[in-house]
Formats: C-alpha cells, sequence, structure tokens
C-alpha cells in the first residue's frame, strides 16, 4: 500500500531536520515554512524502515488536525488514506503497523499507547501535559519524537526544551530553527511587507521562528514575579478547583498574606473522576490546612458531592471579565507572584490570550489550555468579593482574617 513513490525535495535546513538522531527533536520555524511537510515524511520513514511498529500524529486540537496536519499528509501520500479509520482515529499501513491519529484537546485519548514514534504537529499549541504523556509513551521503546511548531508564545516548548537544549543539559534533545523565508517557496515579497506591516515582536515570532513573548496576552505577567519556593508567614491558604475528566481537572493552592499572594502549588491531570479528585484535594487541604475552597461553579453536582464529602465549598463568582481585571491589577501592583515548582500555571499564562481583533468576542480569551488560570481567578476574585460582602454585612464591626484588597 505505500509502494508508489512521492518525490521528495528538502532545502537544507529542512533535511538537516529531517535527519535527526537523538530521541527527541523540536523543529520551531516561521509559518508556512515546510514544518508540516517536514513531519509528514518523517512519519513515512519511520513505519517504511521498521518492521513493525506503533506510532502517533499529534495535532492541537480536532480542527487542526483535520484542516492542517492530516490535510497535508494525505495531500502527499493520497494512498495511505485507504487504510484511514476516521471513527477508530487509526492508520492502519499493514497488520503489523499502525499509526494513531490524535487531537491534544482530549490528553486522555493519549494515554494507554506504547508508540515507537509520535509527530507532534503545532506543539506550541499544546498543552505541557501532552509533553510529559509523550515522553511516558516511549520511555519502554526508546522511540523517536519529533515536534514541529511555530513558537506561539515562551510556554513549556521554551522552558522544557529549548533551554535545557541550548544549556546543554539534556543530550537527548535536538533543536533546529529557521524563517519562513527559507523555504524556497515562500513568497519574498510578502515576507518584507509583513515585515513592515507587523510589531518586531510578532513578526521575530511569527515568520523567523524566534521566542517572543506572545501579543495580546490575558496576563503579561514578568519574569521577576516567578520566583523560587519560600517559607510564607501570615497566610491564609486558599484553593480554587477546576473540574474536568477527558479535559484535565486542576486544583491550585495560594497563599493570601496581608500585602502579597503566592501559587504555591498545583495540580493538573486527565482521567480523575470525582471521588478521585476529592481525595487528592483533601491531601492539599491537609498539607497546607486550606481555609477556603472555591470549586468550579458551574457543576452543582459534584459540588454536592463535595460537600458531602466533609469539605465545604465557597460560593465562586461567575464573572469573566471581573475576575481576569481583578488578576491583572494584582499583577501590575505586584501583589501576585508564582513559584517556579507551579510550571503548569506558568505554562498557561504564557499562552493564555486574547483572540485577534476581528473576532465576535475580542475581549474574551481563546478557551484553551486555562484549567488552573480558572482556579485562579475562582479562588482570589470570590475570596476578594466573599471577604467585602463579610465586611459589609459585619455590624459588630469584628476583625476578619484574611487580605481585603
Amino acid at each position: 500500500m505505500v509502494s508508489r513513490k512521492v518525490n521528495v525535495n528538502f532545502f537544507p535546513k529542512q533535511y538537516e531536520a529531517y535527519e535527526f538522531k537523538t530521541q527527541f527533536a523540536l523543529v520551531c520555524a516561521g509559518v508556512q515554512s515546510g514544518k508540516t511537510y517536514l513531519g509528514s515524511v518523517w512519519v513515512v520513514k519511520k513505519f517504511k524502515t521498521l518492521d513493525q511498529c506503533t506510532g502517533a500524529i499529534i495535532a492541537p486540537t480536532y480542527k487542526i488536525l483535520h484542516q492542517s496536519t492530516l490535510q497535508k499528509f494525505f495531500s502527499l501520500f493520497p494512498i495511505l488514506r485507504l487504510g484511514y479509520k476516521e471513527q477508530k482515529g487509526e492508520l492502519e499501513i499493514s497488520p503489523s503497523k499502525k499509526i494513531f491519529i490524535r487531537s491534544a484537546d482530549n490528553p486522555l485519548s493519549l494515554e494507554g499507547m506504547s508508540l515507537d514514534f509520535a509527530w507532534l504537529d503545532e506543539a506550541g499549541m499544546m498543552p505541557r501535559l501532552v509533553w510529559d504523556v509523550i515522553r511516558s509513551r516511549v520511555s519502554m521503546t526508546g522511540g523517536q519524537v519529533l515536534l514541529t511548531t511555530t513558537p506561539y508564545s515562551m510556554n513549556w516548548i521554551y522552558h522544557e526544551f529549548y533551554l535545557p537544549w541550548l544549556n546543554k543539559q539534556d543530550p537527548s534533545l535536538s533543536f533546529f530553527t529557521w524563517k519562513s523565508i527559507d523555504n524556497p517557496k515562500f513568497n519574498k515579497k510578502f515576507f518584507e511587507s509583513e515585515r513592515k506591516r507587523m510589531s518586531e515582536k510578532e513578526f521575530l515570532r511569527r515568520y523567523c521562528g524566534e521566542f517572543q513573548r506572545m501579543e495580546g496576552l490575558v496576563y503579561d505577567l514578568p519574569e521577576s514575579q516567578i520566583i523560587e519556593p519560600k517559607e510564607i508567614h501570615n497566610a491564609t491558604y486558599v484553593c480554587g478547583v477546576d473540574w474536568g475528566y477527558k479535559n484535565p481537572s486542576a486544583i491550585l493552592v495560594l497563599a493570601i498574606t496581608p500585602n502579597e499572594i503566592y501559587a504555591v502549588d498545583e495540580w493538573k491531570e486527565s482521567g480523575k473522576t470525582t471521588p478521585e479528585i476529592i481525595n487528592i484535594l483533601k491531601a492539599f487541604i491537609s498539607r497546607y490546612n486550606i481555609k477556603y475552597v472555591f470549586p468550579d461553579p458551574a457543576e452543582p453536582d459534584r459540588i454536592k458531592e463535595l460537600d458531602l464529602s466533609g469539605i465545604k465549598s465557597e460560593k465562586v463568582s461567575k464573572d469573566l471579565k471581573g475576575g481576569i481585571s481583578f488578576i491583572q491589577h494584582l499583577i501590575k501592583e505586584r501583589k501576585l507572584f508564582i513559584f517556579k515548582n507551579c510550571v503548569n500555571l506558568i505554562d498557561e499564562m504564557n499562552s493564555y490570550h486574547y483572540p485577534e481583533k476581528l473576532d465576535a468576542y475580542p475581549d474574551i480569551p481563546v478557551k484553551l489550555n486555562d484549567h488552573l488560570l480558572d482556579c485562579l481567578r475562582y479562588a482570589l476574585y470570590s475570596y476578594n468579593l466573599n471577604l467585602k460582602s463579610s465586611i459589609a454585612s459585619n455590624s459588630t464591626d469584628e476583625i476578619i482574617s484574611g487580605t481585603f484588597f
């Protein structure tokens, strides 16, 4: 089924990446620079050179998977479409060769596979959890993983892959980069017109494959407010809870002092039932002596189960814009700090952004990879509102323990 010849033409930087020898390789390049072409050909090379194998093609969302990644893959190798079983999410090459086709918007679907190779297309749009899962999926086989992406933000791609490679901390990593214009087919006049039209940072990120902070970030947290863990005194501990199953569930622990707030610990994982989430939450409550729990208000049945377990839940505001504005104010006033061990929260902050201005709702952030940020908003904004309400209704002028922002 794969015997028909396809003429493959690589430019030099593409070919260098195609021939990578380490276990993991990241191609971080400009848009329309041949990344998906490279990934498609690399996948075919892998299953043609292995006698029997199980691989994976993964894209950030179902839409990108079918409208971009697979469209390019099957346009190059149309005969392979015959073996594609869309309902099962599998591409069967032969009885001994199979490729799982998955989207990263359901990280749970990536578990349970033992892979000989994997290609993550537009990996920079995927949550960090996907990287953790895929590494574990090739741990037994030693299989190679190719990641192709435009550098959308300075998220886990930057911190977990690029910096360790740059500092020579992990010999299993390779890194390759090039500009859109390095692709001989890319329009040179368009490249120069975009350079004039866009901000320098956005142009370097989009067309030159350089890491830059994403424009339109909801929370522009300075690096100086990401700190090493430390002991905190005179703090009230609270936490936010975001329910999930196929999408990750999340818990974020916060320490609130009279002057500052610290994100001190986190948990984020898919495939956990409500009782399992509650047990994890109980461990956090015991460890930090958490006083207030603010769960996602969208699932009252799970909140009821939480209350029945003996954990009292607090009222949570559903005001998205108000909560975002409140956290933005805390960041601007240097009242919010994040411990470096909260890697998933940091990752979410570096990619949580507003859509382009042409979108119908430009002031509503893109709903993607925001579970711990939801926890942050549930806890801090609702704690502040609840405290204000308590102060307003306190006719005896009792001193309320906690911070009033």
